[in-house]
This record gives C-alpha cells, sequence and structure tokens, in this order.
C-alpha cells in the first residue's frame, strides 16, 4: 500500500475555502487502502432533473472544479453525473481524490447542495450559485455535518474555476478507500492509526479554530475514548495554546503504549502545528511521557528513555 502524506504545513490557508469536515476526513497521514478507478458509473443518488433549467444546472456542475491556493495546494472537486464527488487534493506530484456523494437542488436561490461524507449519517448542508464570469461560488468554511445549511454566502467565500468538463478522474491521482485498513486484527496498529487521526485532527482544528481541542468529542471524528484493547485521552496543556498532548493507553500487558503531540511552530511569519507521536519500546500500560518539544527547525522531537519516535 502506499504511504500518502500530504504535507499539513502547506494546509495553513485551508480553512479558508475547506470545510473542517472534509479536511479530516481525508486520511492524510497515514497507510490507505487505494481503490482501482471505477469502470462501470454505480447506480444514480443525484436528484433526478426535474425540468430544463435544473437539467442545465446538473449539466453546468458536471465536471472538474479548482482552487488553487498561493502556497502550492490545489483543491478539486470533480463531480459525475452518478452523484459522486471526489475531493482532489494535490501538492507538487502527490494527488489523491477521496470519494463523496452530493445532492443538488436548483430550486432556492441559491442553490443548495449536500455533501455526504462516507459513514457519516449528517451530510454537510451549503449552497452555491454561477458567477456572471462562469466560476462557482461555493460556501465551505464553517460547515459540518448536522449543522443548518446557511442562507447566505460568507465574505470568504470559496470561489471555483471549472478547469474541465471530464468527469472521470485523471489518470495520476489515486482515489483513497474511505473504509482504510481495518485494525482489529493488529490492536498496536489500532492505535498508531487512532493516533495519528488526532494528531491530524488538532492540526485541522486549531487551522479553522486558532485552538486545539480539549475532549475527543470537540474533534468530531468518530473515535471512542475506550476500545477492547485502549484507553484514549486528550490532556490539554496550559493556557497559552502551545500544545496538546494525547494518549494511546494499552490495557493488556502485550500491548505497547503511545504518546501524540500536537505542537505550535513558528515559520518566519506563520504560525504552524507541527506533530510527533512517541511509542513505548517495549509492551507497557503506561504511556511515554510528554516528548521533549524541538528549539530549532531542523530538530526533531526527542522521545523521552524508553520509547522512540514513530515514523
Amino acid at each position: 500500500m502506499p504511504y500518502l502524506v500530504l504535507d499539513f504545513d502547506k494546509l495553513k490557508n485551508a480553512s479558508k475555502f475547506l470545510t473542517y469536515s472534509l479536511l479530516v476526513a481525508l486520511p492524510l497521514t497515514f497507510h490507505t487502502n487505494v481503490l482501482a478507478q471505477p469502470t462501470t458509473a454505480p447506480t444514480p443518488t443525484v436528484s433526478q432533473p426535474a425540468n430544463s433549467s435544473e437539467d442545465a444546472i446538473l449539466k453546468k456542475l458536471l465536471g472538474r472544479w479548482e482552487n488553487k491556493d498561493s502556497l502550492g495546494l490545489d483543491i478539486n472537486f470533480l463531480f459525475t453525473a452518478d452523484g459522486k464527488l471526489f475531493l482532489i487534493m494535490g501538492i507538487a506530484e502527490k494527488s489523491a481524490a477521496y470519494p463523496l456523494e452530493y445532492r443538488i437542488n436548483s430550486t432556492p436561490n441559491p442553490m443548495y447542495l449536500d455533501i455526504i461524507l462516507p459513514d457519516n449519517p449528517k451530510p454537510v448542508l451549503t449552497i452555491f450559485d454561477f458567477t456572471t464570469d462562469g466560476k462557482m461560488r461555493l460556501q465551505l468554511k464553517d460547515t459540518d455535518p448536522g449543522q443548518p445549511r446557511p442562507n447566505q454566502f460568507s465574505p470568504d467565500v470559496s470561489l471555483f474555476t471549472k478547469v474541465s468538463d471530464n468527469t472521470t478522474l485523471p489518470e495520476n491521482v489515486e482515489v483513497i478507500d474511505p473504509n482504510m485498513e481495518k485494525p482489529a486484527n493488529n490492536p498496536e496498529a489500532e492505535a498508531e492509526i487512532i493516533i495519528k487521526s488526532m494528531n491530524r485532527a488538532q492540526q485541522a482544528y486549531f487551522i479553522e479554530l486558532n485552538k486545539f481541542a480539549n475532549t475527543i468529542q470537540e474533534l468530531k471524528i468518530g473515535i471512542e475514548s475506550e476500545t477492547e484493547n485502549y484507553r484514549y485521552r486528550i490532556i490539554p496543556q496550559g493556557k497559552n495554546n502551545q500544545r496538546v498532548v494525547q494518549t494511546a493507553t494499552a490495557k493488556k500487558p502485550d500491548l505497547k503504549s503511545y504518546t501524540g503531540i500536537v505542537f505550535i511552530k513558528k515559520n518566519n511569519s506563520e504560525i504552524l502545528p507541527n506533530t510527533a507521536i512517541c511509542v513505548t519500546v517495549k509492551p507497557a500500560t503506561k504511556p511515554p511521557a510528554i516528548p521533549k518539544i524541538p528549539t530549532k527547525a531542523a530538530q526533531e522531537v526527542q522521545c523521552p528513555v524508553g520509547s522512540s519516535l514513530l515514523k
């Protein structure tokens, strides 16, 4: 399986045009299953056009739309006629597509767009329209699953440019399996995946809200605080909001324990959330102590004695 890593430092401005929910949904930092691109169309899920006007709107929507960030991060949405929506993210030569679904209602003004996330019964409810010069306005900021649909665009509404009418994914884009690999038969893989997910979610949470989450529930990523093999916990680190620690404590003596840390790192004038994970060298029912944060950009996080840095 390929190791897909998109540099999270590049996502500093992502919240300007990308909903927190979709950002967290992308498996950016750990092993994922890659799906073959579909060769046959699935059962249509988009509402059938009720009239020629709605048919024209749907036809205009189909294809690939791009919002390009000045730091080199490309966000693309690919709408297909069978109700599939692919969120494509790419930095440099790395590109991955996350499969979603969508529904539209062209009657209201602005028009309605529902984005359906995998394994989440509550869709992202938002609005869109087309500008006179052919661009698409899409309200993504401050939208989360289960939240009310916005009734108007915000001043920093996302603006997308249509780059292709083709509804087929480019050949160099890998499709991510939203189910990912199941860790049930490997308890330590479970802990590694969940701690990485929590770290990633804390990064996105900080980018969106300029603070870290204090509870697992605040992260909204569907993680339970306790499983058969591990207990998961977020440990806030004071009022200065410069770091947060999260642990995976083994409940069985033959398993290793983990400590993840997300910390603020200044890069010129930017403030960026960075991450690291320490894992006990031997099985342990106590997670590693808080790692030492580097003082220089070239340095790595230093894990305490008895643990090592998870690569």
